[in-house]
Parts: C-alpha cells; structure tokens; sequence
C-alpha cells in the first residue's frame, strides 16, 4: 500500500522548523515581535516555507481564512497564539532592482502598505531612484543609511497590530536596503512584526567576490534547511508521481537525487509513466534535469581534466566498491585521488558513496562518448581476474557492437539466473541485445533470454518490446513463435489480457514445423482465459494442443496436463484435475517448477486439498533463488492468500496479503487479485484497507476488460457491505455479480450465495433467498465440495423456521469446515436460539463464535458475535427483545414500523442513509429478527405490551 505520511500544506519533512515559525507567529500575535532568517541553497524549499507560514497565519480558528474588506488576509491562531488577528505581507526581491539604492526597501515598506499595517501615503523616508544612473535624487550616494534606518525604525513602530512580514529572495535586495534591515530586525521585540527573510546559502557568511558587500544579516536567529532526509524524500517522490508512483521506485529516485525538494521533483516529472510503475527498469543515470544542472555543473565546470577523469571512474562503476575505483585510477596522480575522497566520497572502507548521489547523473550527461568510454575502460581493466561480470558489463558500456563480448555476456546470464541473480543477469541479457549485430545469428535467442529475464524481474512492458523485435529482424516460423509466446505470457500477466489472435495466428503457422511451440502457444492461451474464467474458449485451446499430442517433447506433454488441470478446475470437474496433476512429472529447472507448483496449488485449493497446496507455495515463498522474482513470488503470495481465506485462515491470509503488497508494489495486478484482498481485509475488519484494494481491483478490471474480476469485486463488495449491516446495498451488487456466477459448475469459484440467501432475508426477500437457494443446492450437488454441503445446510435453516433451524443448524455447526463458515452458522444459530427464547443456549453458541473468530483473525465476525452477546443477557422469552436497543435504534425501528424507507428515515433524522443501514444491522441482530416485516411485528407487539 501507498505511504499514509501526511504532506501538511504541500511540506514534508519540515516539521521542526515549521513548529518554530508556528511559535513566533503565535508571539506576535500576543503583541512580541521579532526577525528570523531562513536560509539554504535554491531549490531547498525556503518559498515552500515561507508560503505555509503565511497559511499559518492567514488562517483563523475555525480553519477558514479571515478577509479584511479590502481583501488582504489576517489570521486569529488558535491555542495560544493570542486572539488579534495576523496581517499578512508578502514580497519577493527582483535582481533587476539590484542596482537601485533602497529600492528593496521601497518593496518592504509597499508591501506592509498593501495589508495596511502601516497608514497614509505620505513617504517618511526617501524613496528609491528612478534609475540605477540617478545618484543623486532621492536614495542616492548623498543619502545617510544610519538616517534612513532610524527614521524606519520609527515608522515600523506605528504599527499597532500584528503583522508577518515575509521577504523572499533577499539576497536579492540592494546592499543599503539589506543594511537597513539588519538594523531594524534587531530593534523589534517591542514591535507586533515578525520580519522573516528567507536567503540563500552562501549569503550569511559575507562576500562571494572582493567586489561584493558583506551582508548584514548576521547574527539574527537564523534557521538553515537542509536536504531532507531520505525517508522525506522518498514521500515527497512519491507523492508526486502520483497514484501510479511505486514506492520502491520513489526511493530509488530519492536516493539518486538526494534531498532538494525542487530538484526531485523536477526528476519525478520527467519519469515515464512505466518506470514510475515498476514495469520498466529506471535508466541507469537520471533525466537530464535544468534545475540538477544549475545547481551542479559551475561547480563540475571548473574541474582539470585530470579531476573530471576521477569522477567520471567513481560515478560510472556499477559494482559500488571502491577497490576497483581505485585501481582504475592508480596511474593518475595520486593528488588526484586524494581530492575525489576528500570531496566527493562518503568515507568507506569498501564502497564508493556520492556525497551529492545526483553529480552521478549530472557529470555522466556533461561528458563526451569518448570520455565515458575511457572511464568505462579503465573500470573493465580494474575489475580483470576480479569480478567477470563487472568486467564484461564495462566493457558493454564503451563499446557498439561485437558480437564476441554479446556471447559471453549471454553466457554469463544464463549461469547467473541458474544461481538466481536475476537482477545482474537481467542487466547483463540486455547488454547482450544491444551489441548483437543485425546478423548475428544468435541474436533471437538472446532477446529471448532477455525477455525472460524482464518478465521473472516484474519488467513486463519490457518483455514485450523484446518480444515485438520480431516485427523488425529476419526470423524463422519457430523465433517468431517463440518470440509471440513471450508476449503472450507478458500480456497475460501485466493485466489478464489474452492474445487469443497473436496465439492462433502463430500456433497455425508453426504447427507443421513444430507441433511443439504450436502447442505451448495454445496451452499459454489457455492458462490465461481458465484465470479469467471464460471456460469454453479455455477448454477450445486444450482442444487445439491435444491435436497435436504425440508430436511433441515429454516438457510440452507436462504442459498439457497442467493447463487440462487448471481448465478441469474452473469448470468443477475437480476428480480430472486432481488426477491430471499427480500424473505431472518433476521439471528440471527451477523455475518451471516453482510455476508448476503454483498452478498445482490452484487447482488444489479448489479440491479443498489446502494442505498440499500450502506445502507447494511454500516451496516457492521460502526458496531463495526466487528473491528477485516479483513475478513467480507474487504469483505464489496471491494464491497463498486465497488459500488461506478458503481455509478460514484471515490471519495468515492477511499476512499473504501483506507480503504480495511488498513484492510485487503495483507491478503486476490483475483485477480478481485484489478483489479476494477485500473480502480477506474486511473479514479482518480493516475496511479502509478493504476499500481501497476494492478501488485498484475496479481500475484494473474496467481497464483490462476483465468482466470476470469486475463481478468478484462485486462479490467480495456485497460480503463486507453484508457484515457492515448496509443489507440493501449487498443485495444489489451479490444479484448483479450473482449473473456471473450462475454461469459456472463449481459455486466456489465465487462463494456468492450464502451471502446472497443471507442479505436477501435480512431485507425481508424471502421469496428470492428460497430461489438461490434451490440453484445453489443444484450447483453444490454437480460439485460437492466441504464448503458447498456445509453452506448449503446453513441456508436452508436460515428460511426454515423454528425448531426445524435450530436441529439444522446444530448438525451444521461441528462440520470439519472451514472456521469462518462455522463461526457465520454459529451466530446464526445463537440468533434462532435467542428468537426462541433459549437466550442461555444462545449465549454459549456466541461465546464459541467469538473464540472461533477471534482465533482465525476474523476480527469483524468476533465483533458481531460481541454485540449479540451484550443483546443476549438477561433472562430468556419466546418474544422478541427490544429492551437492547438504544434511544436511537428505537427510534429507528420505529420508523421503520410505521413504513418508512431507510432514505426517509434518513432525511427524518439527519443522517446519512449508510448509518441507518449499519444501525438496522445491529437493530436486527439485538432483536433477533431477519427482516423489516419482522422487526415491525415486534415493536407492535412491544408496544401492546407497553400499554
């Protein structure tokens, strides 16, 4: 999930300086005066200070800006800012009026005019120069500065109420107009001003040149911005890349940038829209940025050639170590070298770290091809009889194409990915492409490794481009096949998108050369529409593969069983899949077997084999060659996590969910994904949570077109808003989704209709939950699961009556099932008990719910089962209980008695639809009843009573 860290005012990581000016314009609103000097390098975010400052002040107590009849804001602090309101003034030196004597103090003077803090227009002091040639008007040489800055003091001191002063840039303003300001910032403490001047840098501590003045603003309470931290920074990245901004990613960026808040978001703007998300690789220096440039390249300028040569080795080594480093400069000057650690290196005994990281990027985009070629070279002969792959890797960087060193960096990655260092070998495949030539004959197969290696690393747009490279090079039928599987993989999982027509198109043309790629290319189809759920067309291309039995090899026959498995699973016919996949052999590789162990674990989690598939994914979670694969890893957390939300198991199906969050951070979501994680996270009763994978789940689907997932959010939607008590809202979106549902065999593959059966009683369609269920009793009978009996038995007591449920319910609620199937029977046959007037059996059955619940993690069902133990005290009739509800739940069944709809209530009372919903909820619980019908029964008969 994103980062929750608030950003107050547009500022992060300002919070201590902030609380300081909070403080001084709490003084000066109590009448206490004063002068402050924030200062730091361009881009460090003093405007961004000043600017929440004023906010500060020009806010009143109730949160809403005070305006004076003329416009200008003030402000009323709370707390212990005092009661007089805080006049506002603002201005900002220009460079152009440098030159002008005392013409910033014109600006100042103007601008505390504008709020009027200071009256008439009568000018007490003279005025700047109509130009910077008139030296001898009005501000001249003649003019005496002392007299000037007293007889301002003076006119400073007519002000009688509180004002903020803020100047900007104003080591802009002229040298006599900066003089007079020192002097007058140190006389304010009797004055309701506070004068805050925000300044670069260098400008406290005296002259940049022999020319230049000293400036006189030393000695004020001076308050110094620095970078911001690295967690700061990566918020603030983050933040500004927008919803589709990975964090992963923002840190990186963070930590190549450094901490000036302009300069990164300045980088974050120039960041495409796919690395920002993960799916492509950030480059490996950072865009060409303006506002980086100015801050970096005078400096960088000025360096000897000798100098440039050092930083360019330090910035442009990938391995980070400074042993390298220095052996690629050892025949340079050793002054040379001393100068690069004392300047631009973090002391390390081992690696080499930038004091500033973005001068990486900043000289690396200012030096020449074949200055980075040398640099690259030196590196390369540093890292000989070291470390290959770092050799080979700087060898890529200063060369073109060759065709030798493309082999051996190939080579390499393959023997890199058997170890499971994807990242490097990743790094290493795609220099491989670059130098390949045209003619390379080899050249397919290192685009095919390459884009193997982008999918394993979660780069999925990356995998396919390589894979469209087919469009542009000379390729046999089988390359472009196998470069076509590829993107259809990719598609598949960057979205749920199944190219049916690329797969048709190339299995055709392959068939007669290779039945076996053909085949592949169908089954891939295949595993793509059965994860969408569209069976038939699932089914077509097992069909397609099976023509082609017998004529490929014993991997692709694995294959085929596999995908019948998956298909087998989705249309109910578990016995055929359960047998399709003991009859799977051991691959050899790694991978394919961590993806075989996930597709075996769909296919059992349906069967209600939960242990065995548990021991599966776990071979995947916990294997380390998998670490730098988001994409097998994440596969195998999101079905961890719909095992364990069938199994009953929300705690560690909330802990699945959690880790899939941290490894696959936005990269990959397929809509039905997150969809399950709003059932898992409002059966944890963290419903914020539930909400927002529920808005991601909605995106994705709508975006990807992906109906299937579009009706689980429903679905999952309509069991939260059922447990939250907004029962009309559940009917709507469980009877939409249930369309989608009825299509299937197997009614676990969306457990819709014991939700459905249930929200339909608590409204009082009694008609409708007797339909579902005869369907669902259908449907359960063709595929006979644990779950299917189990739940079909709870529904039938739940539009029986009396006695009858009670018997039904009893039987039901020892089932070897599930824990939050059992604790949902449990509470509903406290609630019969309680209507019979059993209130003590009721109790004991509530009290083993709300263990059961609390013990699996199910947080929100051990809460109902909390509330109806409080509404099952006492003792015990074969009436309804009112004497539970509150004032308002009274008043409430009231109106509902009387006929009103819950938008009328709503209206009546003032309140929102939602709380009546949730209030019905708990009114319908305390006082045992299923629906409006009953509930109006009872408060006549309360009232009978009464009377």
């Amino acid at each position: 999930m994103r980062s929750t860290r608030p950003m107050e005012h547009g500022l992060i990581g300002r919070e201590p300086e902030r609380s300081w000016l909070r403080r001084l314009v709490a003084d000066v609103a109590s009448g206490q005066g004063g002068a402050v000097v924030v200062t730091g390098p361009a881009g460090i975010g003093k405007t961004a200070l000043l600017r929440d400052t004023a906010a500060v002040a020009a806010v009143g107590p109730d949160g809403a800006a005070v305006a004076e009849p003329d416009g200008a804001a003030v402000a009323e602090p709370g707390g212990d800012a005092g009661d007089a309101p805080v006049r506002v003034a603002q201005v900002a030196a220009a460079v152009s009026e440098q030159e002008w004597p005392l013409s910033g103090l014109h600006l100042v003077l103007s601008g505390l005019r504008a709020v009027q803090a200071l009256g008439g227009d009568d000018e007490p002091m003279p005025a700047a120069p109509a130009s910077p040639g008139d030296r001898h008007g009005h501000g001249g040489d003649d003019v005496d500065t002392y007299d000037v800055a007293r007889r301002t003091l003076d006119l400073l001191q007519q002000v009688k109420e509180p004002v903020l002063l803020l100047v900007d840039d104003a080591h802009h303003l002229d040298p006599r107009s900066q003089e007079v300001l020192g002097f007058v910032a140190r006389r304010l403490a009797a004055v309701p001003l506070l004068l805050v001047l925000a300044t670069g840098s260098t400008d406290l501590t005296g002259a940049t040149d022999a020319a230049a003045p000293v400036v006189p603003l030393r000695g004020l309470h001076t308050l110094e911005l620095a970078e911001l931290s690295k967690p700061d920074a990566t918020d603030l990245a983050e933040l500004a890349g927008g919803p589709i901004m990975l964090r992963a990613v923002a840190a990186r960026i963070a930590e190549r940038v450094g901490g000036n808040p302009r300069a990164l978001l300045d980088v974050v703007g120039r960041i495409p829209d796919a690395q920002r998300m993960g799916q492509v690789e950030l480059d490996r220096y950072l865009p060409p940025s303006p506002v980086l440039q100015a801050l970096h390249l005078p400096e960088l300028d000025d360096l000897d050639e000798e100098q440039r040569f050092a930083l360019l080795v330090a910035t442009g080594d990938e391995g980070g170590r400074l042993a390298p480093v220095l052996r690629a400069l050892a025949d340079r000057d050793a002054s040379t070298t001393r100068w690069l650690l004392a300047e631009h290196l973090v002391p390390s005994d081992a690696d080499v770290v930038l004091r500033r990281p973005a001068v990486r990027s900043v000289i690396w985009q200012a030096a020449t091809p074949a200055e980075r070629a040398l640099a690259h070279e030196a590196l390369a002969d540093a890292y000989a009889g070291v470390d290959r792959g770092q050799q080979l890797w700087h060898l890529a960087q200063a060369r073109q194409e060759d065709s030798a060193l493309a082999a051996d960096l190939h080579h390499l990655a393959a023997e890199l990915t058997e170890r499971g260092q994807l990242e490097r070998a990743a790094a290493l495949a795609r220099e491989a492409v670059r130098l390949t030539p045209a003619v390379d004959a080899d050249g397919i197969d290192r685009l095919l490794l390459a884009g193997e290696l982008a999918m394993l690393t979660g780069r999925l747009d990356t995998a396919v481009q390589l894979a469209r490279e087919r469009f542009r090079r000379d390729t046999t039928v089988e390359q472009r096949a196998d470069l076509a599987l590829l993107e259809v993989r990719a598609r598949d999982v960057l979205g749920g998108e199944v190219a049916t027509g690329l797969v048709t198109r190339h299995a055709a043309e392959v068939a007669e050369a290779d039945p076996g790629r053909a085949a592949s290319l169908a089954l891939a189809a295949a595993i793509g529409l059965a994860g969408r759920m569209e069976e038939a067309e699932a089914a077509r291309f097992v069909a397609l593969a099976e023509l082609l039995a017998g004529r490929y090899e014993p991997p692709v026959g694995d294959l085929h069983r596999r995908a019948a498995a998956l298909v087998a699973s989705v249309s109910g016919d578990l016995r055929r899949a359960v047998g399709l996949v003991d009859a799977d052999t051991e691959p050899s590789h790694a991978f394919t077997e961590a993806d075989r162990n996930i597709r075996h674990a769909q296919v059992l989690i349906r069967a209600e084999r939960f242990d065995r598939a548990r021991r599966l994914l776990e071979a995947t979670t916990v294997d380390g060659r998998f670490a730098e694969s988001p994409l097998l890893l994440g596969a195998a957390y999101s079905v961890l996590s719909e095992l364990e939300l069938r199994a009953g198991r929300i705690t560690e199906a909330r802990a699945a969910v959690s880790s899939w969050d941290r490894v696959v951070s936005g990269r990959m979501v397929r809509a039905v994904v997150p969809a399950h994680f709003v059932r898992i996270h409002a059966l944890s009763g963290e419903y914020e949570a539930a909400w927002e994978w529920r808005r991601r789940s909605v995106e994705s689907a709508r975006r990807h077109g992906d109906s299937w997932a579009a009706a689980m959010t429903q679905a999952e939607t309509g069991a939260m808003l059922l447990t939250l008590g907004r029962f009309d809202e559940a009917v709507s979106g469980l009877d939409h989704a249930r369309r989608y549902a009825l299509q299937h065999a197997d009614p676990a593959a969306m457990a819709i209709e014991p939700d459905y059966v249930e929200a339909c009683l608590r409204v009082g369609e009694t008609e409708h939950a007797r339909r579902a269920l005869a369907e669902f009793e259908t449907r359960a009978l063709r595929v006979p699961t644990a779950w299917a009996r189990h739940a079909v038995q709870r529904c039938r007591a739940l539009v029986s009556d009396g006695e009858d449920a009670v018997s039904v319910l009893e039987a039901a609620a020892e089932d070897p099932v599930s824990p939050v199937e059992l604790t949902r029977t449990r509470l509903w046959l406290a609630e019969w008990l309680r209507r019979l007037g059993r209130r003590s059996e009721a109790r004991q059955w509530l009290q083993r719910a709300r263990t059961l619940a609390q013990s699996t993690g199910a947080m929100a069902l051990a809460a109902r089962a909390e509330d109806e133990l409080r509404g099952a005290g006492g003792p015990g009739s074969a009436t309804v209980e009112l004497g539970d509800l509150t004032d308002a739940e009274r008043r409430i069944a009231v109106l509902v008695a009387a006929g009103r709809r819950n938008r009328e209530i709503a209206a009546e009372l003032f309140v929102s639809v939602r709380t009546i919903e949730a209030h019905l909820g708990r009114i319908f619980r305390k006082a045992g009843v299923r629906s409006r019908t009953e509930l109006a029964r009872a408060v006549v008969a309360a009232g009978s009573d009464d009377g």
